[in-house]
């Protein structure tokens, strides 16, 4: 294709072209008016706001509790990974501010080895485990994963003792790297909160086979190079963490194909709330979440400080509430069986959902279902667990609902089952043990 002028478009052209062509740049800000009273500093950043020349050591410099640094509308490139832990009340806002990481020539695993960027691709790590930062604002910005074929890497990885913040995201064209996906975050103390609101990665990501990335991986403890093995288990959406305790609240997130789950907040011992999201084609489960009682009121959220008050509220428990997951496609690369809902260890509850199926690989725990659960014997069961108010829609034959032998409890009310062209019937929509409550279940509208 031509430029105008005789030469040949580049990558970059036609990327810049199809920003200014979608009104990329329009992407809500956050007004730094309306959050600034958090703060005792307003830094505005004054960095190049070209691309040319990497930020990390101006936003280093920047980087110091109780402040709030913005990052006027423009271009910025970092060339490593930002780190901070420890630092407390801070906040990185754009105002239509586009992030690329420099070029990547060579990566193995999660670590560029050549190119204007290296080393980690976590590019904004901030706080860990062992050292978690204190409250954190962070929004307003798009990462751009479109400017190169070879982009997409971990944009943020937030763990929070505190309030955390994390909104008004979009990531521009599709993770291409097959290394950490998109967003990590999580709370790390009873009573912490993290919120993740208004995020659009839309363009999911690549396998990592699909990539430049010569990575390897187990699937199942046994090393292979042979298809369908290999899965890239780091590679999804949104995931949670291990250590994760107090609240976490996923929100209004919209996210395409990723080679595991599009959301995957399963791990630690605090509630998880998925709720207003859209999740469509991950090559796993579209949700998977665990549940656990290592919490604290969260009065936003909760209605109430009291501790008995809130676990008998709405959000008493791990909650996905009214999400649509659906599966159109199968995504191109090696992928797992698509399923809908996965729940695993805890007290969960998932209602006034929508979730739709246009594709079937088998029945079973290791099939495609609407809704399942997942547990191991002893310990950690999965649930109890409940679902309530919800659709499911199957366009080929398979389980609406699988429940492993390992579940705690699942009830089942209220919820509407569709099969389109095909016979469904009880006997083969409920797989594994079946739930311990079916109530006011339909199928094609008549009882169940």
């Amino acid at each position: 294709m031509g430029d105008g002028t005789g030469g040949v478009t580049t990558h970059q052209q036609q990327h810049q072209a199809s920003i200014s062509g979608r009104g990329l740049n329009t992407v809500p800000s956050i007004n730094p008016s309306a959050v600034k009273g958090r703060f005792d500093d307003v830094e505005n950043y004054g960095a190049d706001p070209t691309g040319e020349e990497p930020i990390n050591e101006h936003l280093e410099a920047a980087w110091s509790d109780d402040t709030l640094i913005v990052l006027p509308k423009g271009e910025y490139k970092t060339n490593r990974k930002f780190r901070q832990t420890t630092t407390s009340n801070v906040g990185l806002i754009g105002q239509n501010a586009v992030i690329r990481h420099g070029e990547v020539n060579t990566i193995h695993g999660h670590l560029v080895l050549e190119g204007g960027y290296q080393g980690g691709t976590m590019m904004f790590r901030l706080g860990t485990p062992s050292n978690p930062h204190g409250d954190l604002l962070i929004g307003g910005l798009i990462f751009d994963w479109g400017w190169s074929e070879n982009a997409g890497m971990q944009a943020i990885n937030a763990f929070v003792e505190g309030e955390g913040e994390i909104r008004n995201i979009v990531f521009n064209g599709t993770h291409s790297l097959g290394t950490h996906g998109n967003i990590r975050a999580a709370a790390g103390s009873p009573d912490s909160v993290m919120l993740v609101d208004s995020v659009d990665m839309a363009g999911g990501g690549l396998h990592f086979r699909d990539t430049i990335n010569t990575r390897t991986t187990r699937r199942y403890g046994g090393y292979t190079d042979r298809l369908p093995f290999g899965q890239s288990w780091s590679t999804q959406g949104v995931v949670g963490h291990p250590d994760q305790e107090g609240t976490s609240v996923f929100r209004n997130i919209v996210t395409g194909p990723w080679p595991g789950s599009p959301i995957y907040v399963r791990g630690g011992s605090g509630r998880k709330i998925v709720s207003k999201c859209i999740v469509s084609n991950g090559g796993s489960n579209q949700i998977r979440t665990n549940g656990g009682n290592n919490w604290e009121p969260v009065e936003w959220l909760d209605g109430t400080a009291d501790w008995q008050e809130a676990r008998d509220g709405p959000y008493g428990q791990t909650t996905i509430e009214n999400c649509l997951c659906g599966v159109e496609e199968d995504p191109e690369g090696v992928y797992l069986t698509q399923t809908g809902i996965l729940l695993q260890d805890g007290p969960q509850l998932v209602r006034n959902c929508e979730i739709e199926l246009g594709l079937a690989d088998g029945r079973g725990g290791g099939g495609t279902y609407g809704v399942g659960t997942r547990g191991e014997s002893g310990a950690a069961p999965a649930g109890p667990g409940r679902v309530e108010n919800t659709t499911i829609t199957l366009h080929e034959s398979t389980d609406a609902f699988y429940v492993s032998p390992y579940t705690a409890s699942l009830e089942v009310e209220n919820v509407a089952i569709n099969t389109v062209g095909w016979e469904g019937t009880r006997s083969n929509l409920i797989g594994g043990v079946g739930p311990n409550l079916l109530q006011n279940v339909t199928l094609n509208g008549e009882p169940l």
